[in-house]
């Protein structure tokens, strides 16, 4: 009879227990384990206390509160995600920032590369000769290479200028008479006493008599004493230093390969004639 009765109890317990259960909110099973030290049996003669299905229904009441914070966690857990992915957005533009940034750099590598070559280039330009003392044959010859040169405009400027230059020559000569017939009859009578001669005919002292030409002005005058001598007294002597045009070529702002080539240039056409700084 007392195991119908202990039955009869543990019955109203599961009962009790299914209906409490019932109404809670599903909680998490794990949440619900209990120690088995925590675990007592019920003696025999056990009967149901009027206040233990008020206090077993505060205790579902109580403990439910008690679940909450694991439903709202996840959501606290959940909504941190979205704060940390914004934060991360800034690190990933830096790439796109240091990115932008090259092109810039390389412009500036670029340039700083151009304004080296300009300065390396700078010296190169100074080189200055000049290339004198070129008669008009000469002149002539030069003028002929300078194309391979490969000068800029304004890179070379020609000075001339006009020099007396003589052959180291003296000239006799007798002027003409009134008319060309007597010029000519003169002549004959000098031919006949032993002074070659012969009439101009071709420069500014055309129709005069020549009489010779030496190297030293002693044996002119000498030519000129004797024709005196003989009746000529009109005969002169005349120096063939004659009014020579010298030209400087000047070659500003040479690189070393306008240098190279000038030099080279110079060597074979006037190897007496050197190049001088300017």
């Amino acid at each position: 009879m007392k195991w119908l009765v202990a039955l009869v109890v543990v019955l109203n317990l599961v009962v009790a227990m299914y209906g409490s259960l019932k109404q809670r909110p599903p909680l998490d099973v794990h949440a619900q384990e209990v120690s088995p030290g925590q675990v007592r049996l019920l003696p025999a003669n056990w009967k149901p206390d009027a206040s233990a299905p008020k206090a077993q229904a505060s205790a579902p009441a109580a403990s439910a509160p008690a679940a909450q914070p694991l439903h709202e966690t996840k959501p606290a857990a959940s909504a941190a995600k979205p704060q940390v992915k914004p934060a991360a957005k800034p690190e990933a533009s830096k790439p796109a920032a240091k990115a932008a940034d090259k092109p810039q750099d390389k412009a500036g590598q670029e340039k700083a590369a151009q304004d080296k070559k300009t300065q390396d280039k700078q010296p190169e330009a100074l080189a200055c000769y000049r290339w004198s003392g070129l008669n008009d044959s000469l002149l002539a010859r030069v003028k002929g290479g300078v194309p391979q040169l490969k000068l800029k405009s304004g890179q070379v400027q020609e000075d001339s200028k006009d020099e007396s230059k003589g052959s180291g020559r003296f000239w006799v000569y007798y002027p003409p008479l009134a008319t060309q017939s007597e010029t000519k009859t003169l002549s004959a009578e000098m031919r006949d006493k032993g002074f070659d001669n012969y009439i101009v005919s071709n420069d500014e002292f055309k129709g005069n008599l020549s009489l010779g030409l030496f190297g030293k002005e002693d044996a002119a005058k000498t030519l000129v004493a004797r024709l005196k001598a003989a009746g000529y007294d009109k005969a002169v002597v005349k120096s063939k230093d004659q009014p020579a045009k010298i030209t400087a070529l000047t070659f500003k702002d040479l690189d070393a390969a306008q240098v190279e080539r000038l030099k080279a240039l110079q060597k074979r056409l006037t190897p007496g004639i050197a190049l001088k700084g300017c």
